[in-house]
């Protein structure tokens, strides 16, 4: 049930191959964690799909699978009552492929955790 519209409601392809409704929604967001060196990273992106379980998002930094990563994305005014929000988010990596045509950038699906937080400041 894709309609490639910013914003919609939408069913995506879950790492089991079934449905995962979710959003497609491109908010700007800020992504960290431990990259594969074992190092820490920053890296801004945008997410690409959210449902209840799972987060989508291309990322340069190489990340291994089942490493923590925390998301900070900035909620539209819309969203947020007119006030400046941050979604604040933590999951693992369940997987990160390769784009055809984006060499550099390796689409990244993260399994969420169940507790999430929303507020001007990230914590």
């Amino acid at each position: 049930m894709k309609t490639g519209k910013k914003g919609t409601t939408t069913q995506d392809k879950n790492r089991n191959g079934q449905n995962s409704p979710g959003f497609n929604m491109p908010l700007p967001m800020r992504v960290s964690g431990i990259d594969s060196q074992g190092k820490e990273f920053q890296e801004s992106s945008v997410l690409s799909h959210i449902s209840s379980e799972e987060a989508s998002f291309f990322l340069k930094t190489r990340v291994d699978r089942q490493s923590l990563l925390k998301l900070v994305i900035l909620l539209p005014p819309k969203l947020a009552d007119g006030q400046q929000l941050k979604l604040v988010l933590k999951g693992k990596v369940i997987s990160a492929e390769p784009v055809s045509g984006r060499e550099d950038n390796k689409r990244i699906v993260l399994k969420l955790d169940s507790r999430y937080f929303i507020g001007a400041d990230e914590t």
